[in-house]
C-alpha cells in the first residue's frame, strides 16, 4: 500500500465530503477507500478541522509539514494549498517520498520551477499537477473525437468560470490544451482572457457567481460544437446539416449526449500514481506539460 499523506484540508482536500465521505469526492476520502493506499495524517493549520479530520478518519494531525514529516514516512504527499518552493525542496530529501501530487499550479518563478524538477529527478521524485482530466476517461474519450474532427480542425472555445483563473480557469485551460496546439498570443484585460492557437482561439469569462453550476464551456469548429456544461459533467456534441428549407443555410443537429463526470473523480489519478511508484509506469501528466501551463498562467497573471 502507498502511505499518503495529506497537506490542506481545506475544500478538496476534506471537507466536501467530511459529512458522507462514501462519496469518495475529496482526497481525504479517496486515498482512504483505496485498496492500494493507506492514510497515514493530514497536515492543516486549523484546530477545528484537524479535529474533526482525526475522528472520521482516526489517524495523526498536524499543525506543519515538518512536523508530520518526524512522525510519518509518506511515499505520497498531496498538497491542496499551494507549497512553496522550500516546501517542495524540503520533502524531497526525505527517502520515503516517491511522489508529490500538486492540486493546483504553484509557484510563478519559472526558473525555480526548473530548479525543483531538477532536484526531484536526482531524488527519483515525481512531481504531477492533479488536472484529473489528464486521468479521466470520459474526458479521453472526448478528446479522441474532438481530434479525429467531429466538428472540424478550427476551433473558438468559449468558457465561463467562477473564482480565478489560477484555481478554475485553468481546469478549462487544461481541456484546451489538450487539443489545442501551439500558443501564439496571450490578450487580456479585468475580467477576460484570450489565448490565440496555430488551429483556433479560446475565451475565458470571469463570472461572480460563488456556485459552480455556471461553469461552462462551447467549443465551436467549422464542422459543429461541443457543449460542456452543469460543472463540467454533461457533454452533447452538434454537426452541421444543411437547412431543409433555406439553401445555403446550416443547422446543428445533436449527434451524441454523454455524461463526463467521475463517480470518483480523484480514483483514475489514483490509479496512475500507483502504477508510477509500484509498476515504473510513465505518469498521465508529464513534467513539460506543468511547465507549459505555469507559463501561460503566469503570463496571465502578470
Amino acid at each position: 500500500m502507498i502511505n499518503t499523506l495529506i497537506v490542506g484540508l481545506g475544500n478538496i482536500g476534506f471537507k466536501f465530503d467530511k459529512d458522507d465521505i462514501a462519496k469518495k469526492i475529496t482526497h481525504a476520502s479517496s486515498v482512504y477507500h483505496h485498496k492500494k493506499f493507506k492514510l497515514i495524517g493530514g497536515v492543516d493549520r486549523k484546530e477545528n478541522i484537524l479535529l474533526q479530520f482525526k475522528k472520521i478518519y482516526k489517524v495523526p494531525y498536524f499543525k506543519n509539514l515538518k512536523t508530520s514529516l518526524k512522525h510519518v514516512k509518506p511515499q505520497l504527499i498531496i498538497f491542496t494549498n499551494q507549497p512553496s518552493f522550500v516546501d517542495l525542496l524540503y520533502v524531497s530529501k526525505f527517502e520515503s517520498v516517491k511522489f508529490i501530487l500538486i492540486e493546483k499550479p504553484y509557484e510563478k518563478n519559472e526558473n525555480k520551477i526548473k530548479k525543483i524538477l531538477v532536484n526531484l529527478k536526482k531524488n527519483k521524485v515525481t512531481l504531477s499537477l492533479n488536472f484529473q482530466r489528464n486521468f479521466s476517461k470520459n474526458y479521453n474519450k472526448l478528446i479522441k473525437e474532438i481530434k479525429k474532427g467531429i466538428i472540424g480542425n478550427k476551433f473558438k472555445t468559449f468558457c465561463f468560470h467562477n473564482k480565478s483563473f489560477n484555481t478554475n480557469g485553468s481546469h478549462f485551460l487544461n481541456i484546451i490544451n489538450l487539443y489545442s496546439k501551439n500558443l501564439k498570443k496571450i490578450k487580456k484585460n479585468t475580467d477576460t482572457v484570450h489565448l490565440n492557437y496555430k488551429n483556433g482561439d479560446a475565451y475565458f469569462f470571469r463570472i461572480n457567481d460563488d456556485s459552480y453550476n455556471n461553469n461552462c464551456m462551447t467549443i465551436y469548429g467549422n464542422k459543429g460544437k461541443i457543449e460542456i456544461s452543469s460543472r463540467a459533467e454533461n457533454c452533447k456534441i452538434y454537426t452541421k446539416i444543411k437547412d431543409k428549407f433555406y439553401k445555403n443555410y446550416f443547422i446543428l443537429k445533436k449527434i451524441k449526449s454523454f455524461n463526463l463526470h467521475e463517480a470518483e473523480p480523484q480514483k483514475p489519478v489514483l490509479d496512475n500514481i500507483y502504477n508510477v511508484i509500484s509498476n515504473n509506469k510513465k505518469v498521465l501528466f508529464k513534467e513539460n506539460e506543468m511547465l507549459n501551463y505555469l507559463s501561460i498562467i503566469n503570463k496571465i497573471n502578470n
